[in-house]
This record gives structure tokens, sequence and C-alpha cells, in this order.
């Protein structure tokens, strides 16, 4: 309620995780941000990582690359042709269904959904390989330019909340954490994959490939490229 509200410490709360953590440290004049466990503002939803046990976590690094951070959904994975793909939600996303529908669906079957919707007879390879690949460029050049009151660093943005390379403290995973060392290979790996450069920033090659020119030329003008 009070938060509903804005009553008291609920004005405080109802600004998110990350703003609310921003706050509490003006107020109280102490570190508090470290225990808001968030990914580039936004909370995680809810999967944790750091047993490599449950869905989301088909890669370690899938909340840190997504352009939506946080969000289980839409979470990134190698190879990114693969079941369990960002370019896979993508798809979802676009076609307006759940991905839930699709965990039995091979990728042949869910572009002949499409191919059905739209009437364009356009392969497989150029759904995945192109137009989705292409989304996940503009998504990616949307958060880089950043907004009102934030800005993404990229590759330093990539990363994960600090408490995830902890060692869980108990129960049947207990001691289980993510390996820094390897977190940082997936993700360039991640990041080659996808076109991007070792900056996280799409490569001029890949957005003249996807016929991307204007992105391109917005990112060299915010010197970005």
């Amino acid at each position: 309620r009070k938060i509903a509200f804005r009553e008291g410490i609920g004005d405080v709360l109802a600004e998110g995780i990350y703003r609310a953590a921003l706050k509490l440290e003006e107020m109280k004049e102490t570190e508090v941000l470290k225990y808001a466990i968030h990914l580039k503002g936004m909370a995680i939803g809810a999967h944790g990582l750091k047993s490599g046990k449950d869905m989301v976590t088909r890669s370690p690094i899938g909340y840190s690359v997504s352009v939506q951070a946080g969000d289980h959904t839409s979470s990134a994975a190698l190879p990114i042709d693969g079941r369990g793909s960002e370019l896979r939600s993508i798809m979802s996303d676009s076609g307006v269904y759940c991905n839930f529908t699709t965990f039995t669906l091979s990728f042949a079957q869910i572009v002949s959904f499409y191919q059905a919707v739209t009437g364009w007879e356009i392969p497989k390879e150029r759904w995945f390989g192109e137009k989705a690949l292409r989304i996940l460029q503009l998504q990616r050049t949307v958060a880089l330019l950043g907004g009102p009151d934030a800005e993404w660093r990229s590759k330093q943005d990539d990363t994960l909340p600090s408490r995830f390379w902890e060692p869980l403290p108990s129960g049947p995973f207990k001691g289980d954490s993510i390996d820094k060392i390897t977190f940082e290979k997936l993700k360039s790996e991640y990041y080659t994959a996808v076109g991007w450069n070792e900056e996280g920033v799409p490569t001029p090659e890949i957005l003249q490939k996807l016929d991307l020119k204007d992105v391109e030329s917005k990112l060299k003008k915010e010197g970005l490229l």
C-alpha cells in the first residue's frame, strides 16, 4: 500500500530496485547498490544464474548481453541460432506469441507460421539470420544511444550483479557460482557471433550486410564507431 500510494519509504521503493538503492545511498550515506540485484537498472525475473540449473541458465551471459537485461524471456545464448537463442525470442516477440509455445517446435515450423501470415516465402535462414538479427542490431543501437537518465557503457555494463560472483551459501548447490573467466570468454564469443566489436557495438560490416547504413551513420556521429 505504501508503495502504491508513495507514502513514507514507499515513495522511495516505488522507483524500483535500482533507483531506490541510489536514493537510499543518498539518504543514508552508505553503500546500498551492491545489494540491489539488477542488470542495467532492471530487476531480474524469477530465475537466478549461480547454480546453472534453471531454465534461463542456458548460458551465464544470458541476462548480461540481452538488450532487455533482467528479462528472462529474452536472455541470450550460444549458439545464436540454437533453441535457447535470443533470436528465437525476437521472433516470438515480433509474432506476438509466447515463447513457451515454441519449445517443442522446430525453426521450420515457426517460419511456416510467418510465411502463412505474411505471404512472404522467405526461407528459414533469412528469418533468423537476417530479420531477427536486424531487430537485434536496432535494439542494441537504441540502448547504446541511451536515454534521458541513463547511459549504457556497452561492454562495461554487459555484466552481472556483483552478488552473482559469490558462491551460493547453502542448499543442494552450495558453493556454486559463476566463473568470471568463463563468463568473459562466452561474452566475447557472443559479440563475435552477432556481429559486434570487442566493445559490444554493432560493426559497420554487420550493419551494411543487414542494410542498416543509417544506423551505422548514427553510431559514427555519436562517436560509438
